[in-house]
């Protein structure tokens, strides 16, 4: 049963290839009936489907359509030129995902930015989730009236992302009209597919015949663009499931766009001497390749026929005959090697960090409907006697509805840091190895600080460590003692900050910056995660005055920042001390990219 205020909760899943939108109308003493928004425009014939197409179609600067309705070319002859947005969150991985592919990312219309098309796209199908809503619930009309000033929306991102990416979606959402400029800060949540997608799984599938206190089980993800794998150990089962994940998630860019990129490359090397090496016919292969050939395609000697054309249409030396062209399973399978390969390494290197025999994984994601990584999943694994249990619906998108299921139960109370996580530091120099290790790297580092003592630094002070596993209720504590030579104007305490930096390998650095940089360029592989910004004018009075060993006058302040890790959205809070009195502040994280 739901036991908090009456509220309207809208799920947003958001894929490179399909999106979808779940909603719950949460009233107290009622329990929550998760629902799916199954009508979108151009897709009459497909009633019950609660995927659209994440496609944006512009001409002249201004969007014309959405979804089904944008696939087909408009164009006149003479007339203006549009242009499709397709692949659009490819965009928005980081660098690091985007390097590791090799994919061609298809352009964006020209003058068209990246976060108007975000926000189109979401504005679009906001607008018909809502229509949707009112016209279908009970009462809905009036339901939406009341509810609306404090909708919640939740949207669902992949593993890899992090802080910059959830403030580029906060952007784009304000932009699309869906919350307005300043909303309250919990109307806007994320959670990642993999979390939502265990929200899911376990609502269907008969997780009562293996699902037991202690067992670990992953869940594996496979979507459109990434395959994000996690895995869990179970608590608890009464009075209510709860999980915790055991290690540092896995997010590789494996998802099924990349078995059509190399379809595309297989047809055009197969058709180079062909009449039929033309982007009109491989559209029309590659369309069929992707709604049927690539979903029953079982890794059997059985070929493949992609019925693409007309019963004129032939050439034997390629294998087309009256319209359909042959593909040997061979051939087929080359179009999911390099995708396979990739999952395959991702799901092998999280099993073998799971500190227990991990004996069960659900498949959830549009791509886990194709047969042929289920099948070679469970062939790889065979040895290790894991069961994969296939836990989606086609015509569903679970991270959407599992995202809605979420808000509620919350299951998870237990996350695994993905990388490294920390800040900078000035060091106490003290007569260590460590110092003295530190001092001989860069001995100008070490300077004598205003209250008289040396210190070294920029350091990069790791505070979580990559796979370490933090409770939601737990927070890391900073404290911070700064020391200056005169007590600064109260203006400049106006705009203090820290930044949270991050390093994806295993072994982090132990500075912060290039050495002799002048424009403080980052050690290789630190990043910044975000930029922690606070006014700290308030405590101004805490000031205190003290003497250093040389008799000369400093001042002092100290205070402490809290930063949550084990939330899906980092958390942080600011607290000093006023008359033996702890006062509290929230702060604001800016992403690191926008800083």
């Amino acid at each position: 049963m739901y036991n908090g205020d009456e509220k309207l909760v809208i799920a947003v899943d958001l894929g490179t290839t399909n999106s979808g939108i779940s909603f719950a109308h949460l009233q107290p003493g009622a329990a929550p009936r998760v629902r799916s928004v199954t009508r979108w425009p151009g897709q009459e014939d497909a009633a019950g489907d609660s995927k659209i197409p994440t496609l944006v179609r512009y001409k002249e600067g201004k969007p014309i359509a959405f979804g089904a309705d944008a696939v087909d070319d408009p164009d006149v002859e003479g007339g203006p030129v549009s242009y499709l947005a397709s692949w659009f969150k490819l965009h928005l991985h980081p660098s690091t995902m985007r390097s590791s592919s090799n994919i061609a990312v298809p352009p964006l219309p020209p003058k068209i930015t990246l976060k108007q098309v975000y926000a189109d796209f979401l504005s679009f199908i906001f607008k018909h989730a809502v229509e949707f809503f009112t016209t279908s619930a009970h009462d809905g009309e009036r339901i939406w009236s009341r509810l609306n000033n404090t909708v919640v929306i939740i949207l669902a991102t992949p593993n890899g992302w992090d802080s910059y990416q959830q403030g580029f979606l906060h952007d784009a959402i304000v932009v699309a009209g869906v919350l307005p400029q300043g909303f309250e800060p919990d109307r806007l949540q994320f959670v990642t597919e993999a979390e939502a997608s265990v929200h899911y799984a376990l609502e269907h599938t008969r997780g009562g015949e293996w699902l037991t206190a202690g067992a670990h089980f992953a869940v594996l993800d496979a979507g459109g663009s990434t395959v994000d794998t996690t895995v869990y150990r179970c608590v608890s089962t009464t009075p209510k499931v709860v999980l915790e994940e055991v290690t540092g998630s896995e997010c590789v860019q494996a998802g099924s766009v990349f078995v059509n990129r190399d379809a595309e490359r297989l047809l055009k090397l197969k058709l180079a001497n062909s009449k039929f090496n033309d982007s009109a016919f491989i559209s029309a292969m590659l369309d069929v390749f992707e709604r049927k050939t690539k979903r029953r395609f079982d890794g059997s000697d059985e070929a493949s026929v992609i019925a693409f054309g007309r019963m004129q249409d032939n050439d034997p030396s390629c294998d087309i005959s009256r319209g359909r062209l042959t593909m040997t399973s061979d051939e087929v399978k080359l179009a999911f090697q390099n995708s396979l390969a990739d999952i395959m390494d991702s799901c092998a290197r999280i099993i073998e960090r799971s500190p227990k025999v991990c004996d069960t994984v659900l498949l959830v994601g549009g791509y886990s409907d194709s047969a042929y990584l289920r099948a070679t999943l469970r062939e790889k694994f065979a040895i290790r006697g894991i069961q994969f249990i296939t836990a989606d619906d086609s015509t569903k998108k679970a991270a959407a509805e599992g995202a809605t299921s979420w808000y509620t139960k919350q299951l998870v109370q237990a996350r695994a840091v993905r990388a490294h996580f920390g800040i900078s530091l000035n060091e106490f120099f003290r007569d260590s190895k460590r110092s003295l290790k530190l001092e001989s790297e860069r001995p100008e580092a070490k300077y004598i600080a205003a209250d008289g003592k040396p210190k070294i630094g920029p350091i990069l002070s790791i505070v979580a460590k990559k796979h370490e596993v933090i409770s939601v209720e737990s927070r890391k504590t900073f404290k911070y003692a700064h020391h200056f030579a005169s007590k600064p104007d109260i203006e400049e305490m106006r705009n203090c900050s820290m930044t949270i930096f991050a390093f994806d390998a295993d072994t982090p650095p132990d500075w912060v910056y290039v050495r002799h940089s002048e424009t403080k360029s980052l050690s290789p592989g630190v990043r910044r995660v975000c930029e922690i910004v606070c006014d700290l004018s308030t405590m101004y009075d805490g000031f205190k005055s003290e003497v250093n060993p040389k008799g000369q006058e400093y001042w002092t302040i100290e205070y402490e920042f809290e930063v949550s890790f084990g939330t899906n959205s980092l958390q942080a809070e600011v607290q000093w001390k006023v008359n033996n009195v702890y006062k509290k502040s929230p702060l604001q994280a800016i992403p690191g990219s926008f800083v």
